[in-house]
């Protein structure tokens, strides 16, 4: 079984999830959505998880991956919302405030919610551009044969929010922030692993450099455009406008967004080549990539003029209008796993350091458990290497676990808990001999 690497951080807090029974299915459907927010949950609307809800609920996204997200209480208001909704038992990766251009006012940001029965985060990172953030997520896939010792299989989820608006100078920074992305994944993954890059691309038609780069077949890791075939989307007679994303309203309401009706193509989930492998046992579902309400009917219009011959309801509709001024993208995963599908009760369980994390020759840690339960300790060294790996029968309520750090080199490492049910909880500690 291949461990999960952990770079910087994994998932943070106390509140963790003890497996209660295990119900397995194969052959399932993943359901995706890529979704711009515009400035949530700020705006110029109050309610906006209200306004949002209707459109979770009809789709019932598994994974959720966000852009134009301005705080933290709105990312775990969405998560809330979700799990209230009752399909699925959802959680968000941690918000990491934008890095990239600090002294620009107006931060935006990229997030993750995704259902913890079917994954697990393993890790994420942040590739910093001169504009904003490029999100990383390296998920696996809570697969029940792992325990027969095949390897886990990972998903690299990438969201983005290119540099909007025309212009050379505009294509160069979209340009730019491909090219980091590109030279991120070259330096880190390999040309046969999952790969997803999602979100708001601001493209304006298939000939900018940073489309064009995306796709290059020359890349190590080329991405793939399921639309591809379609053509340039940017032309008046585009004979598939039911792909187009922006904007949902013929003029701009409430001093926020963008007007000008269905007209242009900025939002994009794309897929490595691994996605359209055969022998992959994670796929790309072809024909189930739709940008969710646009069938089409309503070019340069307002998304609510779709409403003749939609299967999506004129109400959910109304909510795409006035949620955002970008169309949710939403497309399937088809999965040939045993995904462990968990009903769960609350535990705490945290840990808290014996002498505090600057550890000279040995060092211990307390661990806190309301209930017996079986834990995974591992450390790992900041490049990723598992340097010692532990199962623990945690019987008592504080549970000391000693170790010797002879055998470490002087510099940071992560220790990381897991649970049964694939949480984890890490903090990071010094060996200074």
């Amino acid at each position: 079984m291949l461990l999960f690497n952990y770079k910087k951080i994994a998932l943070r807090g106390v509140t963790v999830l003890t497996l209660f029974f295990v119900l397995l299915f194969t052959n399932a459907q993943i359901k995706v959505m890529s979704y711009n927010l515009l400035n949530f949950p700020t705006g110029n609307f109050i309610g906006r998880v209200d306004t949002l809800r209707p459109i979770i609920d009809f789709y019932k996204p598994q994974l959720f991956l966000i852009q134009e997200l301005k705080t933290e209480d709105g990312l775990i208001e969405i998560a809330d919302m979700m799990n209230d909704l009752g399909y699925g038992t959802f959680t968000n990766a941690p918000f990491i405030a934008q890095q990239s251009d600090p002294n620009n006012p107006y931060f935006l940001q990229q997030a993750l919610v995704y259902d913890t029965d079917i994954f697990t985060l393993a890790f994420q990172d942040e590739i910093i551009t001169s504009v904003r953030d490029v999100n990383y997520y390296k998920l696996y896939l809570n697969d029940e044969t792992q325990q027969d010792g095949s390897d886990t299989t990972f998903i690299n989820v990438f969201v983005t929010h290119l540099k909007s608006s025309t212009g050379t100078d505009n294509e160069q920074s979209r340009l730019q922030m491909v090219n980091a992305f590109e030279s991120y994944i070259e330096a880190n993954l390999d040309s046969d692993d999952l790969v997803m890059i999602a979100g708001d691309f601001n493209l304006y038609s298939t000939n900018e450099p940073a489309y064009q780069e995306l796709v290059n077949a020359s890349n190590e890791i080329p991405m793939i455009d399921p639309f591809a075939n379609y053509g340039n989307w940017a032309v008046s007679n585009f004979n598939h406008r039911e792909i187009l994303t922006q904007s949902t309203r013929s003029s701009q309401i409430g001093n926020d967004g963008a007007g000008g009706g269905v007209d242009d193509r900025f939002d994009f989930i794309m897929f490595s080549n691994a996605f359209y492998s055969n022998s992959s046992p994670v796929k790309f579902l072809e024909g189930s990539f739709k940008s969710l309400g646009n069938n089409g009917t309503c070019y340069n219009s307002s998304i609510t003029s779709c409403a003749s011959g939609n299967d999506v309801p004129s109400n959910i509709l109304r909510n795409l209008y006035y949620m955002s001024d970008h169309i949710p993208q939403v497309c399937e995963l088809e999965i040939d796993l045993n995904l462990s599908v968990t009903e769960n009760v609350p535990s705490n369980v945290d840990f808290t350091w014996e002498k505090g994390n600057v550890i000279q020759s040995n060092g211990g840690i307390l661990i806190n458990s309301d209930r017996p339960q079986d834990l995974d300790l591992i450390i790992y060294s900041m490049s990723g290497q598992a340097i010692l790996e532990k199962s623990l029968d945690v019987t008592y309520s504080t549970y000391y676990f000693p170790f010797d750090t002879e055998q470490m080199s002087d510099g940071m490492y992560l220790i990381a808990i897991r649970t049964a049910s694939n949480q984890v909880i890490s903090k990071k500690f010094i060996v200074k001999k």
